[in-house]
């Protein structure tokens, strides 16, 4: 298992994309070109059961064929390489002494003014604080156990950020496109999330918030929201979830359509 660079959601190493967000898995990307050549091998192994007759018409044919996916793969084998590369330095760099003992001590310099912050609500602060005191914006908060909830937190600010917006009219249908997902995706259920009851309790309330607030704002029906959650949902190998292309592509359509009912 890898964990995608963009939502940091544990992937298979054989998918080409993230199936939390859509993001590039390289690894994945790698693999399925290099079944694709095999499948291409297989192909032209076939050639062997044409007629001799027609033999050297397919050896022409299939010798374009081939010279045109050989420029194809080529250009792809050295984008996947190098984005491989790029993608396995990051996935298997591993910190130096220094680096591990400069990230320990800022946890124990940081650490517990975070809690002391969470512990009165305050998450603004909690945010503040992490910005203000990591110059060099490569410190983790990973190991803070209420690392979870303050992802979920963000979400609901971008949430709240982009009602507010369509709220006072200065928004246009990427905007509702946007809000809309924000507002799924806060939705979305994490397995690999791990919260205390009372952050349950919370994020169960800030689902509550947002979903009223965007069925105020664009007239957003509960029964609509939940059929449209449930379509932007995928099925396979990884189980159900929330797949951000799919989500897109729904969400675009539905917000098309309800503008040509509305102009009805």
């Amino acid at each position: 298992m890898l964990y995608c660079e963009n939502c940091h959601a544990p992937i298979p190493e054989e998918s080409a994309k993230c199936p939390y967000c859509g993001a590039f898995n390289a690894p994945g990307g790698e693999r399925q070109y290099m079944e694709q050549l095999y499948d291409l091998k297989e192909d032209v192994e076939e050639i062997s059961e044409v007629p001799k007759q027609a033999y050297r018409r397919e050896m022409g044919k299939i010798g374009r064929i081939l010279f045109r996916t050989f420029l194809v793969f080529a250009g792809l084998a050295a984008f996947c390489g190098a984005v491989a590369y790029l993608f396995h330095k990051s996935i298997d760099y591993e910190a130096s002494p220094e680096e591990m003992k400069a990230q320990a001590a800022w946890e124990r310099e940081v650490f517990p003014k975070l809690d002391a912050l969470y512990e009165a609500g305050d998450y603004e602060g909690v945010l503040d604080y992490v910005y203000a005191h990591d110059e060099e914006g490569h410190r983790l908060l990973s190991n803070w156990e209420h690392n979870d909830f303050l992802d979920r937190y963000i979400q609901y600010q971008a949430c709240r950020e982009s009602l507010a917006r369509i709220a006072a009219g200065d928004s246009g249908e990427d905007e509702e496109i946007s809000c809309i997902m924000d507002v799924l995706f806060l939705m979305q259920e994490r397995e690999y999330d791990v919260y205390t009851e009372a952050e349950e309790a919370q994020i169960e309330a800030y689902h509550r918030e947002v979903k009223e607030e965007l069925q105020e704002a664009l007239a957003i029906s509960e029964e609509e929201l939940t059929s449209l959650y449930r379509a932007c949902c995928v099925e396979d190998d990884y189980g159900v979830y929330l797949h951000y292309d799919t989500a897109k592509k729904k969400v675009r359509q539905y917000v098309k359509d309800r503008k040509d009912w509305m102009r009805r």
